[in-house]
């Protein structure tokens, strides 16, 4: 018997989530051995609780079904433990799952999961912050704290929090110490990669491996405004570390000395650090669950953007539509306390002897 606790993180991404537990029982089925317990999470950091739980309990499996946000949030309780870990990607960039070459469509990811096949991979830590993508400190940072207070999810949503900082933004000295040696230069950005994606395929460190014990690092020089839409290419090609306006480096250790307090993001999660960021690799630590015999589909991930564009504008529709309700509903209530009472002075006005009289019975 498989023991699978499922943890849905109920706001993640734009999907709806309302058949995710029949489709859960459907694959996962108790025919075939499995005895699987559904819990939606309630607030930051309940997925933590959930997995750590799990482990506790010696559960054999449990699945993550939701953005980076959530799969942090469980993956880091899971880690040096022997519990399997199953992604199901329902966010807004999926860096993981893309990494990993995890399917992107919900019913192929529990088939996957139902498989069983697991690999080990490597974590970092911040000062004792883990992520499993990426971490990073400068622009895309600061776009990362935006986006977590602008109330919508979505790539969209992130487009519009980066146009919004991109312009006014002003690049740091930053000195990093690696295992062979010490850097100082004005960064732009500075992203550690344990895998080789932000998400939704921007590769900011193309060549990274999550099974190497090394971080590979991509500092980003403010470039000239010509040079930026072929690095925004370079981004998605896999190509970014050969522009001149970026460096590129490995170390399984890292130490960045800031010029002040700053925001800093692990797996997009906004954070603010004082100094000094002591960043730490930790080598196959985590099994996570994954294709035996990965294929990678160029439509797949173009389905799934579009799809996200659809239920995007589709909440959007419903959200529109509830704030039109709750704005006329006063208005509407207001009418009815001033016309109800006048309808049934008039209604009893014309009630006669008869309407009184019990209904003939049907012979």
């Amino acid at each position: 018997m498989r023991t699978v606790l499922v943890i849905i993180n109920p706001i993640a991404g734009v999907r709806p989530k309302d058949e995710i537990p029949r489709l859960v029982r459907q694959i996962l089925k108790a025919d075939d051995g499995f005895d699987v317990d559904i819990r939606f999470t309630e607030y930051a950091g309940h997925a933590s609780e959930l997995a750590k739980e799990a482990v506790e309990r010696g559960l054999d499996t449990v699945i993550a079904i939701g953005g980076d946000g959530t799969i942090n949030e469980t993956g880091r309780s899971l880690v040096g433990s022997s519990v399997k870990f199953g992604v199901v990607p329902m966010g807004s960039g999926n860096g993981l799952a893309r990494h990993l070459q995890l399917p992107l469509d919900l019913t192929k990811s529990l088939e996957c999961i139902r498989d069983g096949y697991s690999i080990k991979v490597d974590y970092g830590s911040v000062n004792g912050h883990i992520f499993f993508c990426t971490a990073g400190v400068g622009f895309d940072a600061q776009v990362s704290a935006k986006f977590a207070e602008a109330g919508s999810r979505g790539a969209f949503t992130y487009l519009r929090c980066f146009r919004q900082l991109v312009a006014d933004y002003v690049p740091a000295t930053y000195v990093i110490y690696t295992d062979d040696g010490r850097v100082k230069e004005k960064a732009f950005l500075i992203a550690i990669g344990n895998a080789s994606q932000w998400g939704n395929n921007a590769y900011i460190t193309p060549h990274a491996s999550m099974s190497d014990g090394l971080f590979d690092v991509t500092l980003v020089k403010r470039a000239p405004l010509i040079d930026i839409p072929k690095m925004a290419l370079q981004l998605f090609t896999r190509e970014l570390d050969q522009n001149s306006n970026v460096m590129s480096f490995r170390s399984s250790h890292l130490r960045i000395i800031m010029p002040h307090a700053n925001a800093i993001h692990v797996d997009g999660e906004p954070l603010q650090m004082d100094g000094v960021l002591d960043i730490q690799m930790h080598p196959g630590q985590l099994n996570v669950i994954c294709p035996e015999h990965p294929t990678s589909s160029v439509l797949e991930p173009v389905r799934y953007a579009f799809e996200d564009i659809h239920y995007m504008i589709l909440g959007n529709v419903k959200k529109g539509v509830k704030q039109i309700s709750d704005f006329n509903r006063p208005v509407i209530e207001k009418a009815e306390s001033l016309f109800n009472p006048f309808f049934n002075r008039k209604f009893q006005t014309h009630r006669t002897e008869d309407d009184d009289e019990e209904p003939m019975q049907e012979p």
